[in-house]
């Protein structure tokens, strides 16, 4: 599988689209921010706001304002799955040459795989990170405590900061395994949500490392979006680089390179007059 073959296919699928490709991109970043400050200020328009005037509720204001906030939470994740899904489409679209219409069904779908995603991911970092924090809890009680020696917790030091990179590599190879959900829900292989995380995992289970190196090798197009004009070119073209290397672990002979041969002469027929 070569990689900037892939990269190529994905510079190609942005030309001509690359406006739309672009506002799709961000989007999804945009309206998370939004909405992070639609209910940050609906927060604090709930601690300054006095429920006490209704005498039915006044003794369950606190748990009113809680079950607001929490509703408000929840139908921001909503908008923002659904905004993320549809540039997520576009995206594989443009990858996969078809017209896609989503359903109500798919909608389901991804916003539970969402939810199962976000669990896995906690469980799986506790499970990597659990011999860091073990060391760095070990490591608290040597300085507090004043009982050990300065090598040793220099010894304790390198050991946890070792664990906490080793633990990390290992919690973003992992959670690889699960970046084709989308595209399993796209292409309507499964519906069950449980189905969608295990084709998934089976579809990238032998590229999975590969798939680990190719989006760090963006990592220097990521980089420069510090200097912030460069995010008008790498948003989408990231986004595109990673379903082109999806088609390319689904569909491997639609990226094989295929040289052009040289024309040596041209055998045309004779002409009657």
């Amino acid at each position: 599988m070569n990689f900037s073959y892939i990269k190529l296919n994905a510079k190609k699928n942005l030309v001509r689209n690359y406006f739309k490709s672009f506002v799709l991109s961000a989007l999804p970043y945009v309206s998370i921010f939004t909405l992070s400050g639609l209910n940050y200020y609906f927060y604090i328009f709930l601690k300054n706001t006095d429920f006490s005037f209704i005498i039915a509720i006044s003794y369950y204001e606190i748990y009113l304002k809680a079950t607001l906030l929490t509703m408000s939470v929840c139908i921001s994740f909503f908008l923002w799955r659904i905004i993320q899904l549809y540039s997520d489409k576009y995206f594989y679209s443009k990858n996969m040459k078809i017209k896609l219409k989503l359903n109500f069904s798919q909608f389901i779908t991804a916003i539970s795989v969402s939810i199962l995603k976000f669990f896995i991911s906690v469980a799986w970092s506790a499970f990597y990170l659990l011999p860091c924090a073990t060391v760095s809890a070990t490591l608290y009680y040597s300085v507090i405590s004043n009982e050990y020696s300065f090598n040793i917790m220099l010894t304790l030091f390198v050991s946890a900061i070792i664990l906490f990179v080793i633990g990390v590599s290992f919690i973003y190879v992992t959670l690889k395994r699960y970046s084709l959900c989308n595209f399993v829900i796209f292409s309507g292989a499964e519906t069950d949500s449980i189905k969608v995380l295990a084709k998934s995992v089976e579809l990238i289970e032998k590229n999975t490392i590969r798939y680990s190196f190719y989006r760090l090798s963006l990592l220097g197009w990521v980089s420069s979006c510090i200097l912030i004009f460069p995010v008008f070119y790498v948003l989408p073209y990231v986004k595109m680089a990673r379903y082109s290397y999806y088609r390319a672990i689904v569909k491997p002979y639609s990226y094989r390179y295929k040289p052009i041969k040289p024309t040596v002469f041209y055998v045309t027929k004779k002409e009657k007059v």
